[in-house]
């Protein structure tokens, strides 16, 4: 059974978000096993002083860590090794201030890690995740999709250079304006299922 792992940063009571992830569960769980990561409750440690200088002396330096400042690596390296050992990922969260979630951000400065998910090559750099396929499933309070908006909407690129620079092919669902345009919210995610549910289709 192929494998999918879910991230879902979804915490705010009542999430749109969190209903296109549902609905993307129960439309699948009987298809694919599936390990969930909720980035809200299990955030990666952030690239700060003394694990960022590790990380980059082991796989950049080629320095062979003790067991101790292994230890200091391992959560984000588990998150890494998840990334690794899936088929799929699907990644569930609202846009935050023209961006993604802090913990978005730190789940990539996580598996973004050379030597294991990508590497350098003679004709420039090489994602090693090729057999992986992503889906982004992402709300808005205004709608990014049209300006003057549009132009600072930086989180679907983000996310679109993040997976392509893993070798990650991406599609995305957007649903932008559920506070704009409230009385066409609970549309916007009758349509988003529909959506869901062709990318199912391909997948599984």
């Amino acid at each position: 059974m192929k494998k999918t792992l879910i991230l879902s940063y979804t915490p705010r009571d009542n999430s749109n978000t969190k209903k296109m992830l549902d609905f993307f569960i129960e439309n699948n769980q009987d298809k694919t096993e599936i390990t969930f990561v909720d980035l809200a409750e299990e955030a990666p440690d952030l690239l700060l002083k003394e694990n960022l200088n590790l990380y980059v002396n082991r796989n950049f330096g080629g320095v062979e860590l003790t067991n101790e400042q292994q230890k200091v690596l391992s959560k984000n390296d588990k998150m890494m090794q998840q990334l690794l050992d899936t088929d799929f990922v699907v990644l569930a969260s609202p846009m935050y201030n023209f961006s993604v979630p802090a913990t978005v951000k730190a789940w990539f400065d996580a598996v973004i890690q050379a030597g294991k998910t990508f590497t350098y090559t003679e004709t420039g750099i090489k994602g090693l995740c090729e057999n992986t396929k992503a889906l982004v499933l992402m709300t808005s309070g205004s709608d990014f999709g049209i300006e003057p908006y549009k132009s600072v909407n930086f989180a679907t690129p983000f996310l679109l250079t993040s997976f392509n620079f893993l070798g990650i092919s991406t599609e995305v669902i957007n649903k932008f304006g559920m506070v704009q345009y409230a009385d066409k919210s609970e549309q916007m995610i009758e349509d988003a299922k529909e959506e869901i549910k062709e990318v199912s289709n391909k997948w599984y």
